[in-house]
Parts: C-alpha cells; structure tokens; sequence
C-alpha cells in the first residue's frame, strides 16, 4: 500500500484503518509512505505493519517514482495500492518500471485544479482499477479520466458510530465556553482547500447580528496549516479574540464534536469528508459546502444544511437557521445519525476491499 503522506488527515485515517483491516482478513500488507515519518506511521507500526518512507518532496519531486520503483522491485508485490493523487501519480510511474502489472488508485477527493486533472488525465490508463470514495467523487473522475465506467468502483469509509455515541462531551470551559453558549466546530487543516476564511467572515456576518440571536455564538477552529496565522490575525483585527479560539491537533475529536452545537464543513471540495460521517454519526447537527461527497452525506434540509461553495451570506444564513430552529436541527441530526448506522461501516468497507482486490488478482 502506497500513500503520499502519514501525517493526521481524514484520507490518512482511512488508509491506516484500511491497512489494519486488510491485515485482518489475510492480506500481506506493507506499506509506503512517499515523504517522512508521520504520526500515522507509528500507529501502522504499533500493529506490526511495516512502514517504509522514501522521504521524497512534494508532487514536483521527480525522485518519487523512481525510489518507489527500486522498492518495488526489491519486494515484488503481487498488487499495489495506493491513495491520494501524488501516490496514485508516482504508483502507476513506479509500477511500470518496476514491472507490477496490477495497480489499484484510491480516488479520495475531485481536486480540479488544472495540474491535478492534467496529471490525472495522462496517467490514468496505466492503472487496472479504480476505487472511489463517493458516487459523485467517481463521476467527477470519470469525467477528468476518460476511464470506462467498468474501472472504476465505489467504496465508501465507514465509521465507528458507537465511539461517537458513547464519548462524553469535551468540558467547554477549557475554551472559555459557557453551557448556555452556541458552539459552531470547524474541525480539518487550515488549508486553502478546507475554506475556514469563509467560515470565519461568516461568523463575522453572524456575530454582527448577536443582538437578536437567542445565543451567544462561539467559533472553535481545530486543526492546523498555512492559513492560521492570517486567520489569527484577522480575529484580532475584527476585535473576536474572546468568541474565535484556535485548538491546533486535538486527540479527542470525538468529545469535542460531542460539545458542539454544530459542525460546519467549508470545503472547496472534499472526497468523503471522514468529518462529517463523524459529526452524523455522534448526533451532531451540520453545515456542509455543497461539493462532491458532502452531496453523498447531506440531504439538504433532511439530514443537514448544505450552502453554495465560497458563499459566505449563505453559511451565515444557514447558521441563523440552525441556531433560531433548534427543533428542526435535532430532527436533522437524527435523521442523519439512523442513515449512518445503516450505510456506513468499516466492515462493509473492509470487506469490499477485500473482494475486490481477489478479483483483480489472477487465479493461482
């Protein structure tokens, strides 16, 4: 199994659970990560899957393939599969040269950024499957590819829904929450593609009418990345440094989607974002932009809120909605949290994998 990175990531978490899944069900799994050690690895290492880095740079690092086929060669694997575009790009390369016939791409978001596509577009055809994550994400690489329909499959991730059920909400004072306020949880990398600049001029908009909300709104942003500092700095522009705090990586996820009043998800586009099954899946109300697999999660008005991409009027309004209808948002998250324990298990998921990967491979 091949991935770009091991760092902490909704894409990252699926691959290492897939990777212990798999292990599970009798497959011989090693696993290599293109850049350094991550946080992830240790946990594949924990559980005795062996993790090899090829410490390459980012996507313009052509050394990528090129070690990945020497490893390759050296293991002569009966199949591989990788995830994320920068693994999927530098396996098909690597498994050409190494002379791996059968490669599997783990399609995980429909990123249509032009070098993506382009990249996409011309290695496509060196690899026998496909697997997406969502109906929308496969139809978008469908699009972007050219591959007939028969090449690629779609397996959704599953959730542990009885961990989000049974974890006990975070203390909101450690935040300087009050019971009595209205937490709005933005949980994922504070990256250009997550968004949380149209997140916060949202809360900006609906802070301004604070007056008239029956709540004190508060704003928690957990994660890290590139845009944090320019956020932090616009929260002590906008004079917000006692309503908007910033948690960087936190273990307990799951307490903290359990303390908030609703997550909001404000991606310019996303896979099937491992977040949002999370927040359904614990009873929590959401927001989601309304892009590719957040489609697959939220029936708009049924199971969530959904808004236009990069329309940060439309958030707020969605906002105002949720926190002036409470009643309506617990029948929405409820009605989302039945449909996620119906549809959506790491068994189901593991054990597609798993059927799928035996029918690619030759019969002995």
């Amino acid at each position: 199994m091949v991935i770009t990175e091991l760092d902490i990531g909704g894409a990252e978490k699926a691959f290492v659970r897939l990777a212990q899944g798999l292990v599970f069900a009798g497959w011989n799994v090693r696993v290599i990560c293109l850049r350094g050690p991550g946080p992830l690895g240790q946990v594949l290492q924990d559980r005795e899957i062996p993790v090899e880095y090829l410490n390459c740079g980012g996507f313009l690092d052509v050394r990528a393939p090129f070690r990945l086929a020497a490893s390759l060669r050296a293991q002569r694997p009966h199949l591989v599969l990788s995830f994320l575009h920068h693994a999927n790009v530098a396996s098909r390369i690597g498994c050409r040269l190494a002379g791996i016939p059968l490669h599997v791409s783990g399609i995980r978001v429909a990123d249509r950024r032009f070098s993506v596509m382009l990249t996409e577009y011309l290695t496509a055809r060196w690899t026998t499957h496909c697997v997406a994550v969502s109906q929308q994400v496969a139809a978008s690489h469908r699009r972007i590819s050219r591959l007939a329909e028969s090449k690629i499959s779609v397996i959704r991730n599953g959730v542990d829904w009885e961990q989000f059920t049974q974890q006990p909400p975070a203390d909101r004072r450690q935040f300087g929450f009050d019971d009595s306020d209205y937490v709005i949880l933005s949980v994922g990398r504070l990256e250009p593609q997550k968004d949380p600049e149209t997140l916060l001029h949202a809360f900006r908009i609906l802070q301004a009418q604070q007056s008239v909300l029956p709540r004190q709104i508060r704003l928690l942003f957990v994660g890290d990345g590139q845009l944090r500092s320019l956020l932090q700095h616009r929260v002590k522009m906008y004079e917000l440094e006692n309503i908007v705090q910033f948690a960087g990586w936190r273990p307990d996820a799951a307490s903290l989607i359990r303390m908030a009043d609703v997550l909001v998800l404000a991606s310019r586009w996303e896979g099937l974002p491992n977040v949002l099954l999370e927040a359904q899946a614990a009873g929590t109300p959401v927001i989601a932009s309304a892009v590719d697999g957040c489609l697959d999660l939220v029936d708009d008005q049924l199971t969530g809120r959904l808004f236009e991409p990069g329309n940060a009027e439309r958030l707020a309004t969605s906002l105002l909605m949720q926190i002036t209808q409470p009643h309506k948002a617990a029948r929405m998250a409820q009605e989302a949290q039945q449909q996620i324990r119906q549809h959506y298990s790491w068994q189901t998921c593991i054990e597609n994998y798993h059927s799928l990967l035996q029918q690619l491979l030759p019969p002995r």
